[in-house]
């Protein structure tokens, strides 16, 4: 949804959506019961349902196992070999992360 209705949206991950709001869809995610014409309108409590669902997450979605491997890949002085060091980092992360993680990105404008 964010992906279709959010993007030109300014500010999606720092303007907080209502709390009762979020609260609405978040337990309508949980319940997996989504009206989706309900919250087309408003990306920012998907994106305020996103971030909580990744502060909410029980480990890191980069794991704490990894993580002294992402700080030694991100200092790495070559462009080209950082991209390489943290390629094989992402790819020792567990499917599901690695699945989540794909989609972070793509929200990023820069």
């Amino acid at each position: 949804m964010l992906l279709e209705c959010g993007m030109q949206e300014e500010g999606l991950f720092r303007v907080a959506p209502s709390a009762s709001k979020l609260k609405k869809l978040k337990a309508s995610l949980d319940c997996g019961v989504l009206d989706v014409q309900e919250y087309s309108a408003d990306p920012h409590a998907i994106a305020g349902a996103l971030k909580s669902y990744l502060r909410e997450l029980p480990e890191p979605l980069m794991t704490t196992e990894l993580y002294d491997e992402w700080i030694q890949a991100s200092n790495v002085q070559d462009m080209d070999k950082r991209l390489q060091a943290l390629l094989a980092v992402c790819e020792k992360l567990p499917t599901d992360n690695l699945n989540n993680f794909r989609y972070v990105p793509q929200f990023c404008q820069f």
